[in-house]
């Protein structure tokens, strides 16, 4: 009966010590491919980034076109040439306002 016990024992502690080696080897093989699985993951992220950015850049710079960029160069001008006229005008005619206040009141 003793001898059984030890044989039992003895393929019971075999069997655990190679499921804990075969555990640990499948461990290290599947962070391997893991690690491997990732860096070709990155490299393929950047690869769809770069030509996405790419293609980005390149759509909105064929967007600008020159004639578009002097009909909006030539607006904001105008624009910025008409507002200084309105505030200039808008102040004068606010002291003019305040100057013929002056005079009536006395």
């Amino acid at each position: 009966m003793q001898t059984v016990m030890v044989i039992v024992g003895t393929a019971l502690l075999s069997s655990f010590l190679t499921a804990l080696t075969m555990i640990w080897l499948w461990r290290q093989i599947w962070r391997q491919q893991l690690e491997q699985r990732l860096r070709q993951l990155q490299d393929d992220m950047s690869r769809t980034v770069e030509t996405r950015v790419r293609r980005v850049i390149t759509e909105s710079l064929a967007d600008v076109k020159p004639s578009d960029m002097l009909r909006d160069s030539t607006w904001r001008a105008a624009k910025s040439g008409s507002d200084l006229l309105s505030d200039s005008f808008s102040a004068l005619l606010s002291r003019w306002r305040k100057n013929t206040d002056y005079t009536e009141q006395p």
